[in-house]
């Protein structure tokens, strides 16, 4: 190569590896030297230089890449101002997959490969275009400075295409359709009674057709984005993984065909045509989320991970670990505003790798948060340890936050609303909806007499929305007089040692940067006596943050200064007792903020008669269950229907086992001092309905 070309390559391998990644320079540069032999080579393209290295002008190669990949004028301008990454037109975006799989079988049938479907360390085609395209650009403008300088991460900028998207897809349920899916280069999704999606306009049209077919009353929103990301969103050309279960590939392929509804086959009739590239069974480190359909590109670690894996690549789980917590950190801010650059990036993981050697510790994967903040302690306190003093604790605080709001994905026990309905003794209009409400307004509050189930009803109503058990996904606390922001967002508490104060975050700012994490599920903070605390004290400035219009609005925490948004996938479910006198009742400002849904007693309840009548001696229950109906009646006339005696006070393990004693238990221990309490001026009254109730049990004894 002459002394021009070598020129060229070294200020194009400096600037790329400046601005779009420490290794990719050195990556991409050797295959711009032979690029144009490789598409002569493969009959991918002809008549071009064989080193693209001798195109030295902006305006020249950008005339050679618009022949190529008949990209607008308009599609480059997004690509050199770093606004956005266009999509490839499909006739170029089909050829230009092509590319990495014949250098991999040429390399394979040479001896190089050890596979002729390893695609590891080939780059996309039209990604090296593109990033010559770009160098050119900004070496013509000296002056300019490629916008994405501050924000890229090193060694991973680049390294996924995004001109596609990337889609992991589940081949029904237990993977059952999976040998269908090969046979016939598709991919497939159910809900077939909604019929050809070319008939709809909307996601919204295609949402009132699904809701239409549910019985359960849950909104399905996540059915929908799914139906319409398979519709709208997959096109041409962009990758698409199969998995199994959690942890699981099964395939990878590329999108070859528009969607089609395939009215002649049995089921699963919406289809695409994929070409499959790779097929086999790979685990995997990372886990996906149990949904029909995913796009990953908001996800970009995970896919290389898939990729590295499906190359047998090995993947060392600590490197994995200090990868995601890169791009995590990528992705945070400073007091400013401004995100976090490169090199503080590295000086923060560079500063948590030195604390492991020198305390021979693992911080990169550990998930036990208080053996993290001991550790960090021990760090501050250690006066052995210099190097990067100064970063230790901030970078240590870094970690801490990432472990914390990172999602758990599990197996864990279905749960559907038939479910619901046969554990809480609620109806099922009333079922469906509390769970319109919630979806709509976010944030509801369950208002009711002692002894209702508001708890109980809260928590199952998450698992039904989530339609499993999953507790990492669901977050309680209980409100107090003596509750405050500090408690609750963020605020400086005393150190455990007793040496001086530290900044802690409160449960809500660490649950809903949980849910940011993971957006695409549903988590619910529950908040039991909701109205025992000071809402305005307690929730400050984000009680503008929680309406539902102003979810991912972001602004700064009172003490960290730190951007602050609640997630539009975080679900708020209060409880409060209305029988509680004391209390006062919730600002207009809070109020309007929440629906709010009343639970009354369920003694006409079918599934709660059910269960009065699997017991050892229901008659004696249900004479009792008459008595607080006509009880209820005047203490609805009287005082109101908050202050009403609830059907909980019946429910429990112990009456299957003596139904007759557990009754007098909580008639004489529980209810009686509660009536005392409602007629404490009228003791006579009080008196007659203990002498009725005890009436009802008293002959059984």
């Amino acid at each position: 190569m002459n002394d021009t070309l070598n020129t060229q390559k070294e200020k194009y391998y400096a600037w790329v590896t400046e601005n779009l990644g420490e290794k990719t320079g050195i990556w991409y540069a050797p295959y711009l030297e032979k690029l144009g032999h490789l598409l002569e080579k493969y009959e991918l393209a002809s008549g071009y230089k064989e080193n693209f290295f001798e195109y030295q002008s902006y305006s020249e190669f950008k005339n050679i890449y618009q022949e190529m990949t008949e990209q607008s004028d308009e599609d480059i301008e997004k690509y050199v101002s770093g606004k956005g990454t266009p999509r490839y037109p499909e006739e170029y975006g089909t050829k230009r997959v092509q590319f990495r799989y014949k250098i991999a079988e040429d390399e394979f049938n040479r001896g190089i490969r050890s596979k002729p479907d390893n695609l590891g360390g080939i780059p996309d085609w039209g990604v090296l275009m593109r990033s010559y395209l770009i160098f050119l650009y900004y070496d013509e403008n000296p002056t300019l400075i490629y916008p994405k300088k501050e924000k890229k991460i090193k060694d991973q900028e680049d390294k996924i295409d995004r001109s596609i998207n990337y889609w992991v897809i589940s081949p029904g349920e237990d993977s059952r359709l999976w040998d269908h899916f090969l046979a016939e280069n598709i991919i497939a999704l159910g809900w077939d009674y909604l019929g050809d999606l070319e008939e709809y306009d909307s996601k919204e049209s295609v949402e009132r057709k699904m809701t239409e077919q549910r019985s359960d009353g849950v909104r399905p929103t996540n059915d929908t984005k799914a139906v319409w990301d398979f519709y709208r969103e997959i096109q041409t050309g962009d990758t698409v993984y199969v998995k199994e279960g959690i942890k699981k590939i099964l395939a990878r392929g590329v999108v070859t065909g528009e969607y089609y509804f395939d009215d002649a086959a049995s089921e699963y009739k919406h289809r695409r045509n994929v070409e499959w590239q790779q097929v086999g069974k790979w685990d995997i480190y990372q886990t996906f989320a149990q949904k029909t359909l995913t796009c990953l590109n908001n996800y970009p670690n995970l896919i290389q991970e898939i990729d590295q894996v499906m190359n047998e690549d090995f993947i060392d789980p600590k490197t994995a670990e200090v990868n995601e917590f890169r791009n995590w950190l990528s992705n945070q801010v400073t007091d400013t505003g401004a995100s976090l650059n490169d090199k503080t990036i590295t000086q923060k993981i560079s500063s948590l790798k030195d604390i492991e050697q020198h305390s021979n510790v693992s911080i990169f994967g550990e998930t036990d948060i208080e053996e993290l903040k001991r550790l960090k302690d021990v760090v501050l306190s250690d006066e052995t340890y210099q190097k990067y003093k100064g970063v230790a604790g901030s970078s240590m605080d870094y970690y801490i936050r990432y472990a914390e709001s990172k999602p758990t994905i599990q197996d864990n026990e279905s749960y559907t609303t038939e479910d619901f309905l046969s554990d809480v003794f609620i109806e099922k209009q009333d079922l469906v909806r509390l769970i319109s409400l919630l979806e709509n307004k976010k944030n509801l509050i369950l208002k009711g007499a002692p002894g209702v189930g508001k708890t109980y009803i809260a928590k199952r109503l998450a698992y039904a929305m989530m339609e499993e058990k999953d507790e990492t996904r669901v977050q309680m606390v209980q409100f107090h007089q003596s509750y405050s922001y500090e408690d609750f967002i963020e605020g400086f508490r005393p150190k455990a040692e007793g040496d001086g104060f530290e900044l802690k975050q409160g449960p809500f700012v660490k649950f809903a940067r949980k849910a940011a994490r993971d957006p695409e599920r549903s988590y619910f903070f529950v908040i039991d006596e909701i109205n025992r605390g000071n809402m305005s004290k307690i929730f400050g400035e984000l009680m503008m943050l929680i309406e539902a219009d102003k979810r991912d609005e972001q602004i700064n925490l009172l003490y960290s200064n730190d951007k602050f948004s609640v997630p539009p996938n975080l679900y708020i479910i209060g409880m409060m007792n209305t029988a509680d006198r004391s209390l006062a009742l919730l600002d207009y400002a809070l109020r309007r903020r929440f629906s709010f849904f009343e639970i009354n007693p369920a003694f006409q309840n079918g599934t709660f008669n059910s269960y009065v009548a699997e017991l050892e001696n229901p008659d004696t229950l249900n004479r009792v269950v008459d008595e607080i109906k006509s009880l209820n009646n005047q203490i609805t006339e009287e005082l109101g229907t908050g202050f009403q005696i609830g059907h909980s006070y019946f429910v429990g393990g112990a009456y299957k086992v003596d139904t007759v004693n557990r009754l007098e238990e909580v008639i004489e221990f529980e209810i009686i001092p509660q009536l005392f309490e409602y007629w404490f001026d009228n003791e006579q009254k009080a008196n007659d309905w203990a002498v009725r109730l005890r009436g009802c049990y008293d002959g059984e004894k």
